[in-house]
């Protein structure tokens, strides 16, 4: 993991070489093992100021790597609270130009927030107001979270794909 994490930081690297250490990383942190390991290491740090490289693709990348490290591990949910990396996933996720990025800043909030309060109460704090329809959300409660990551997902659609679900355009007779 450190020779991934090495291979993405390095200035020397070229894109395409970080994105398969980016591959490796994400493949890597599916054991949860791994993924305890990122605090221990001291990878938690280099991997979340990926979520703010300039490019894109390094940016989706991370945010994929954030949503396997947390998925269904207490552990990672909550070292990813203390890095306090929920205000900027939510910001991918509902503001970053790129839809990938927003795709897989979503995917990492789902993950975060699954059946772990305290994110959960932390994302709701932090979401703008129109994804989120109830104050008090259980972390447990998979449908009500279903219905904010569903709103964001809508959201993160191009805006042709927006417009043309469930919209009929009219024709103007001649």
């Amino acid at each position: 993991m450190r020779a991934s994490v090495s291979a993405i930081n390095s200035p020397d690297n070229t894109l395409p070489n970080k994105l398969v250490a980016f591959d490796n990383l994400e493949q890597l942190l599916e054991s949860i093992d791994n993924a305890n390991n990122l605090e221990p290491l001291g990878l938690w740090a280099p991997l979340l100021e990926q979520l703010d490289s300039e490019e894109p693709d390094l940016r989706r990348m991370a945010a994929w790597c954030v949503g396997t490290a947390v998925q269904n591990n207490e552990k990672a949910q909550e070292r990813l609270l203390t890095h306090n990396a929920l205000p900027k996933l939510i910001t991918l996720a509902t503001s970053d130009a790129n839809e990938a990025v927003r795709r897989k800043a979503i995917y990492a909030l789902s993950s975060a927030m699954r059946n772990f309060q305290p994110a959960t109460d932390e994302a709701l704090k932090t979401l703008p107001e129109e994804y989120v329809r109830d104050e008090r959300v259980e972390a447990g409660d998979m449908q009500a979270l279903d219905n904010i990551i569903n709103n964001l997902r809508e959201q993160a659609q191009p805006q042709s794909q927006s417009r043309q679900k469930g919209t009929e355009v009219e024709m103007s007779p001649k």
